[in-house]
């Protein structure tokens, strides 16, 4: 079961377009996908929506946001009930009952997780130890595979239970202490007291969860003699190997972008594919594979390799992946690593283009299940054969009735030279989902009454905040395509001005005016104190990042606690941006005339308060002095549009 965070977070991951097209028909046109806009009397699909970007937008009456703000505005539901409402649509099952505040277990839980992390790598990278560097050599991992994953080195001085006894409020010394052994990255000594780093002079690969969070480590042997060749965190209340998947949080976008996802067994097996260019990839924690992370899959591509090793242990992760995706009318295809016994073997030995190549051959894993349950040489008596047959209809049996069943299980009898018509093979399959349903529901228990039992503690990053909830709402927008249409007629003191409301949209989708020099002069010409953080937020933030993340940042800041008609400029900006940079001179014309824009609304704004006193007037010389004074600021107006 989810929570509402869980259920958000899988939402996010999910494409906008497959959201969308729940509630709404859509089309795919290029790269993006097109739509009649719902909020409007549209004649013609004047919304479109952005799978790279995550934002949808109307070009007609400016609506735009997220998915959960389409469901939220097409539907008149609050945030909560938005997000029950897609989770439904993608089968995430929601526990309401997990804790909604700040779990202080889950807070220091991550803070001695987040140190151990940058102990480790700083280590790694600084002290390069000489078992650290051997191993990259010998496994042939670069610097950016390196830095990616955020691999480092574990030394055998205990260095983070020496931090936590040195935290200076006793009362959180003893927290972490207690937190960081029921985690496993520290145990108690048995000479004498204290505690011992339960990682020492090993390779530490970190597992973050899919937003990001360092979960747990896995630590690998490097000098002779040391054992175990693997060592991992246990499972905790802050790290279910099951629900995680290793690297997704690097490949997600990647996987959305290729539509397709390699699904292999182990960490380096992940960090080699992506160093080879298979970024798309991610590794099972051992051969664990949860419905939610086959659920979070699938909700971003439809197309699977498998890429297990190929003992036994690997074969039946495999298998159960596979029926999963069966169940969801998903074919995996299979990835057929030999002479080699793992991705990292193999692409090390062979090379890109030979993998690119057995991938582009690969079988689908259920072709090869029902291959090798047909035996070689063909049996001679009907009841092997028959046999035989009872097992691809087991192996297919969880498409259920699905027309690519019923083609496997004919092939297969014919392949079996079995002389029964199509139609007796068909209604012995279909004899056998019969039996097996009703033999699944002969020994299902029967329910236990629930035992009332205090809120589940949250084993993700918590809770919505007020601030995520916080509605994107705001009017529509007008002919420059980042104004709401009540902004250019706001009369409260509050409302940002035309000119401010423009400003920050030409920003944000053309990020890189923040690097002009007259950026200092438009933010000295800001009035609204919330449009100044944001362009300041944006400033700080682009001259930091990759041009990668731009797009994650602006969503994630949507998420924040701050004027609705700000988020709807943002959101609508956010779609028209793209990573090619504008020209120098392009740049300084815009920035030019954003300040002309506000010398205008100075002028404007002047003029509306003496078409005031005009009109207050109580005598007519009175009245001919303002006039005069109105002249004045419409000459000045007419000199700004001549330039």
């Amino acid at each position: 079961m989810a929570s509402i965070e869980e259920a958000k977070n899988i939402i996010k991951d999910t494409p906008i377009s497959s959201i969308i097209n729940f509630y709404h028909p859509i089309s795919k046109k290029g790269a993006d996908f097109k739509g009649v806009c719902p909020f409007h009397n549209d004649t013609k699909p004047s919304m479109s929506i952005s799978d790279s970007k995550g934002v949808y937008k109307c070009f007609a009456c400016g609506a735009a946001g997220d998915g959960i703000k389409f469901v939220q505005d097409l539907r008149n539901l609050d945030f909560i009930e938005a997000v029950k409402d897609i989770a439904g649509q993608l089968s995430i099952p929601i526990d309401e009952f997990k804790k909604k505040e700040k779990n202080p277990k889950f807070e220091m839980g991550f803070r001695v997780l987040n140190y151990a992390y940058k102990l480790y790598k700083k280590y790694g990278s600084d002290a390069k130890p000489k078992a650290f560097l051997d191993f990259l050599k010998n496994r042939n991992l670069n610097e950016e595979s390196v830095k990616a994953f955020g691999l480092g080195f574990a030394p055998n001085n205990n260095p983070l239970s020496t931090f936590l006894n040195s935290m200076s409020s006793g009362k959180d010394k003893e927290f972490a202490t207690k937190l960081a052994k029921e985690i496993g990255i520290i145990g108690d000594s048995n000479r004498g007291g204290g505690q011992y780093d339960f990682f020492r002079d090993r390779v530490v690969f970190p597992i973050h969860d899919h937003a990001g969070q360092v979960r747990g480590f896995q630590a690998r042997a490097v000098l002779d003699g040391q054992k175990p060749k693997y060592m991992n965190s246990r499972e905790s209340f802050i790290f279910d190997k099951g629900n995680i998947l290793y690297g997704f949080n690097i490949a997600k976008n990647n996987i959305r972008a290729k539509d397709a996802v390699i699904v292999v067994e182990g960490n380096m097996d992940v960090v080699v594919l992506h160093q080879f260019g298979f970024n798309n990839s991610v590794g099972t924690m051992g051969v664990a594979f949860s419905e939610n992370s086959c659920r979070l899959l699938s909700n971003l591509t439809k197309n699977f390799y498998l890429g297990m090793d190929s003992d036994a242990a690997g074969m039946k992760g495999m298998e159960r992946i596979n029926e999963m995706l069966l169940k969801q009318g998903i074919l995996p295809k299979y990835i057929d690593f030999s002479p080699s016994k793992d991705p990292d073997e193999f692409l090390n030995e062979f090379g890109r283009l030979d993998l690119v190549e057995r991938m582009d051959k690969a079988p689908t894993f259920l072709e090869v299940k029902i291959e090798s349950a047909i035996p070689s040489p063909i049996p001679q008596t009907t009841d092997k054969k028959l046999s035989a047959l009872q097992e691809v209809f087991k192996i297919v049996s969880p498409l259920e009735d699905n027309l690519v069943a019923k083609e496997k299980v004919i092939l297969a009898a014919q392949a079996l030279a079995l002389q029964s018509s199509k139609d007796d093979i068909l209604d012995a399959y279909k004899k056998f989902l019969s039996e097996m349903k009703e033999k699944k529901n002969r020994y299902k228990k029967p329910p236990q009454q629930k035992v009332a039992q205090p809120p589940a503690a949250q084993s993700f990053d918590g809770p919505p905040t007020e601030s995520y909830a916080e509605e994107y709402q705001g009017p529509p927008l007008e002919e420059d395509q980042h104004m709401p249409h009540d902004l250019h007629e706001a009369t409260s003191v509050n409302a940002p001005n035309k000119a401010e409301v423009m400003t920050l949209g030409t920003l944000v989708t053309n990020p890189e005016c923040l690097e002009s020099k007259q950026i200092a002069e438009i933010l000295d010409l800001i009035d609204h104190s919330e449009v100044k953080q944001l362009i300041n937020w944006l400033k700080n933030i682009y001259l930091e990042i990759d041009d990668a993340d731009y797009t994650n940042f602006i969503k994630s800041k949507l998420e924040e606690n701050f004027n609705k008609d700000l988020k709807n400029v943002m959101a609508s900006s956010l779609f028209n941006y793209n990573s090619l940079k504008l020209e120098k001179k392009v740049i300084e014309k815009m920035m030019t005339d954003l300040k002309v824009k506000f010398e205008i609304e100075v002028l404007m704004k002047e003029k509306a308060n003496l078409l005031r006193l005009q009109s207050e007037a109580i005598t007519e010389e009175a009245g001919l002095k303002v006039l005069a004074d109105i002249q004045k600021v419409n000459v000045k107006l007419n000199k700004i549009k001549k330039k």
